[in-house]
């Protein structure tokens, strides 16, 4: 069976795509190149549906077309080192992503600014308008998802997260906020706030995530890459089936903890030597096994997640690998009747 929330079921749907992080001082640039010719005018506003770090989300109407569309302002500070780069590589990223297209991954309709005075800029970003996110999505329902409709989901974030590494983007936000769903159940990834290009050969050093889908080595202070995000979409998919967090932790330091509480401590050989915190902080913890860790998970489930969580970022499969695994290939397309509606 599938569940759908209700839509007067939600107070508001929060599209939340602006929850990153502002740049410092030597990350900013001084020129943004306006990519699109629309203004403000174009767009009548309808009240907030979601609130970020610096942004807020409006639900607006495209006059010309009369089509619905999420419009989110973030109003940037231009100091004497520019606009943050934060800012420029979300609508690098979505530029480059607009042109390419793909059904999982959110649409980018339009950009425009305009200046307030000398020093602020309201940046305006249009997306395509979703139903909810999926952090809304999942507590919102009434109880458990079924298998068939928790294999969907997850086939299509890791659709888009595969459309986004073949194009050598890097997310570094992915959660559950910044996967967008609609009542027909396609799932679209946004956010791209901190989204960031990488070369194959390429490993960056700094990275702002939320907390309980963080890496080991992100929480190390170590080299990442593409291996953020499949250790991120690993949560996600156990949170489909559970509609609670793998790794909930209140604190940086008790994150890792959790993590090794749950999985294992890392022994001293796997452990990087570039790393922050020494192994021998944490005790060596046995780990669960994941019947008891996510006893909801079908076998084949179980079996995927656990390749993703693997501790160093070279032992988990690539997107690709993860949508060719058994449990990938058992996703069923879902047929929709008038009563889920």
């Amino acid at each position: 069976m599938l569940f759908v929330p209700s839509l007067a079921s939600l107070s508001e749907l929060l599209i939340d795509c602006s929850e990153s992080t502002m740049g410092s001082g030597d990350e900013c640039g001084r020129h943004l190149e306006r990519p699109w010719g629309r203004a403000g005018s174009d767009y009548e506003e309808h009240g907030i549906i979601g609130k970020g770090a610096y942004g807020i989300v409006y639900l607006v109407t495209h006059l010309a077309s009369n089509k619905q569309y999420a419009l989110k302002k973030i109003i940037v500070k231009i100091t004497e080192d520019g606009i943050p780069q934060s800012i420029i590589r979300e609508i690098s990223a979505l530029r480059a992503l607009h042109h390419l297209d793909h059904p999982n991954i959110v649409k980018l309709h339009d950009v425009f600014h305009c200046l307030n005075g000398n020093d602020e800029m309201c940046l305006s970003v249009v997306y395509e308008r979703c139903d909810w996110d999926l952090y809304d999505f999942l507590r919102s329902i009434p109880r458990d998802m079924g298998d068939a409709q928790c294999r969907h989901i997850a086939r299509q974030i890791m659709l888009g997260l595969d459309f986004l590494h073949s194009n050598h983007v890097i997310h570094r936000d992915l959660k559950p906020q910044n996967i967008l769903i609609n009542r027909d159940q396609s799932v679209k990834i946004a956010d791209f706030g901190l989204a960031r290009y990488y070369s194959m050969q390429s490993s960056f050093t700094t990275l702002v995530v939320t907390l309980w889908y963080r890496s080991p080595e992100v929480l190390l202070q170590c080299s990442y890459n593409c291996g953020v995000d499949i250790w991120a979409a690993g949560c996600i998919i156990a949170e489909l089936y559970s509609r609670q967090p793998l790794f909930p932790a209140q604190t940086e330091a008790q994150q890792l903890s959790v993590i090794f509480q749950k999985l294992g401590t890392p022994s001293l050989t796997d452990w990087p030597a570039n790393a922050v915190i020494e192994r021998s902080n944490y005790p060596s913890y046995p780990g669960l096994s994941f019947e008891r860790l996510a006893p909801k998970l079908p076998p084949d489930a179980a079996k995927l997640i656990k390749s993703m969580l693997a501790f160093k970022p070279e032992a988990r499969p690539s997107s690709a690998q993860v949508l060719r695994s058994e449990y990938m290939q058992r996703a069923q397309p879902l047929v929709f009747t008038t009563s889920h509606k």
